[in-house]
């Protein structure tokens, strides 16, 4: 699948470490009563992008598979083609297979463009760390800690992929949010504006590499840019 490489859109103007900084509420930013909110509000930004990535891939291989179909009647042909059978077939699966890694590789396959690496490293990291706790509150996967390190030579052990995820998202909070415990660090009433303000970062990077995007991803984008959760203190 050729795309054509955009001359790029206009860097959001926020960077991971100022978000929420500017913001008067005073000392404790930390309350337990900000999940009330928080949990909501993350499982809604996870799934913003995901929907958008899958639509901009959809939509993609639909208008390929459009085209495939016009060929082949100007062909004459009186029966699908095997390209046209696999498209049909692809954008199935990718429609219907669910979860976040899966569908970063299917977008490596269609598109030849990795995720990951399109990412700055903040905004990478934002994002991988948003969907390790989407699946913690929207499948009720516990968050487990070993007590000893798990190593390289433990990888064909079932908790040792999570494990890693769960341990570079824990990384990733307190990096920004300054406590040690995973729990303190969602409790932290600037939490969903952080991964919010990630959410636009991802997109700009998303614009960059392609320059045009399907029109249904173009106006979530714009209408996201200006869009915020805002800040609830409790402590006031």
């Amino acid at each position: 699948m050729a795309y054509k490489k955009g001359p790029g859109h206009r860097h959001h103007a926020l960077a991971l470490e100022n978000i929420g900084k500017d913001d008067p509420t005073p000392l404790p930013t930390m309350d337990y009563g900000n999940y009330n909110q928080s949990i909501a509000l993350l499982v809604l930004n996870a799934s913003i992008i995901e929907g958008l990535v899958r639509s901009v891939l959809s939509q993609s291989i639909f208008d390929d598979y459009d085209k495939q179909v016009k060929k082949e009647v100007e062909e004459g042909r009186d029966s699908p083609s095997k390209p046209q059978l696999m498209l049909q077939k692809f954008q199935s699966e990718v429609e219907i297979q669910g979860g976040w890694e899966k569908l970063k590789e299917q977008f490596l396959f269609y598109f030849d463009v990795s995720i990951d690496k399109m990412l700055s490293e903040d905004v990478k990291e934002s994002i991988n760390a948003l969907f390790v706790l989407r699946n913690v509150f929207a499948h009720g996967t516990a968050i487990v800690h070993p007590k000893e390190p798990m190593d390289e030579t433990m990888k064909t052990e079932y908790p040792y992929s999570w494990y890693r995820r769960l341990q570079r998202a824990r990384v990733y909070l307190k990096k920004h949010f300054g406590h040690d415990d995973i729990f303190e660090n969602l409790a932290e009433y600037a939490v969903p504006e952080h991964f919010l303000g990630a959410t636009k970062l991802f997109f700009d990077a998303l614009e960059k590499e392609f320059g045009e995007l399907p029109s249904r991803a173009s106006d979530v984008i714009s209408k996201l840019r200006d869009y915020s959760f805002g800040y609830i203190s409790l402590s006031r």
